[in-house]
């Protein structure tokens, strides 16, 4: 299939801007070339910011509440653990506000966005370490918060669903965070950069090779910390125990071949997984629906699916 023709009007928009390449950029510098949110197409009833105090810092969150319930017998919402893209260097829950609210209101659960430290000021394992401290103190505080503590997801984009599998993954050893499911859009699953789709869409479709070796640059401390499974969850040899998952992908994404193998690796450790694939979409489309139609398709489908996940009878 090829690209699609919103996809081509927007790489031809951005081949004109005078830009640096990655290696020439600094991390003040990409961070300001983050576009803003999209409107919501289907506004929260209430936002609530609020800080927590983990790892010695200040995490801001921020908890998206919809209009209604699927049950509204239900005490509580069932909520989604929402950690953003952009590399593990840029992103910020204002330039995810739009999706929060609109997978909020077509779930019918609360979504909490999760503004984790950056890179590379704060170099993995940080951010990491903040998404599952947080993901913990969020189920810890189902109570207070208005959720189910047995209804928790977690979910993300790129850097955002690499966060979300790690958390995944760790919350195995948890006595007490018991997730649900995994929202997992075109997620950084492995620190490496030789599969078939990074040598096919590696250059001229938004998100590049060069661009990821950058990023992964600035997210290590060393090459060796790559290795370790909560930055590369590809490498963990076992997956079994993990929640069923909804993976979400870009044909012309140079990440597609990595998660599809970690998507396989899952299904072969017999966690249930649903891949759906917009093969003439790229990295980074899921947040756009400003610029793509198949975006907010996207976001309704993954809405749908976390809806049918938590009301399930």
């Amino acid at each position: 299939m090829p690209v699609h023709p919103q996809v081509v009007q927007y790489l031809e928009q951005i081949a004109n801007y005078d830009l640096p390449s990655f290696d020439e950029m600094t991390p003040e510098l990409i961070r300001s070339t983050l576009t803003p949110s999209p409107e919501p197409h289907i506004p929260a009833k209430s936002i609530e910011n609020l800080t927590l105090s983990i790892n010695k810092a200040e995490i801001p969150i921020r908890i998206y509440t919809p209009a209604e319930k699927e049950a509204e017998s239900d005490a509580n919402f069932p909520a989604l653990v929402y950690f953003h893209g952009g590399g593990w260097v840029m992103g910020t829950l204002d330039a995810y506000d739009g999706l929060c609210q609109d997978l909020a209101g077509i779930a019918g659960c609360k979504i909490i966005s999760v503004d984790y430290r950056m890179a590379p000021e704060f170099p993995y394992p940080v951010p990491f370490e903040d998404a599952y401290t947080a993901t913990e103190w969020i189920s810890s505080n189902a109570c207070t918060l208005g959720i189910d503590e047995h209804r928790i997801a977690v979910g993300g984009d790129s850097a955002g669903g690499n966060l979300a599998t790690a958390v995944a993954i760790k919350s195995r050893q948890s006595d007490h965070l018991n997730l649900l499911y995994q929202m997992l859009v075109y997620p950084v699953t492995n620190f490496q950069f030789d599969t078939d789709s990074y040598q096919k869409y590696g250059s001229n479709y938004f998100l590049t090779k060069r661009a990821m070796e950058w990023f992964w640059d600035q997210y290590l401390p060393d090459e060796s910390a790559g290795r370790e499974i909560y930055a590369s969850p590809l490498r963990c040899k076992d997956l079994s125990g993990l929640p069923d998952a909804l993976v979400i992908t870009a044909g012309y994404d140079p990440l597609y071949s990595e998660v599809v193998e970690y998507a396989e690796q899952m299904r072969q450790s017999g966690i249930k997984i649903e891949h759906i694939n917009y093969e003439d979409m790229i990295h980074g489309f899921f947040r756009r629906s400003d610029l793509y139609d198949r975006a907010f398709e996207a976001v309704q489908m993954a809405g749908q699916k976390l809806k049918e996940v938590f009301y399930r009878k």
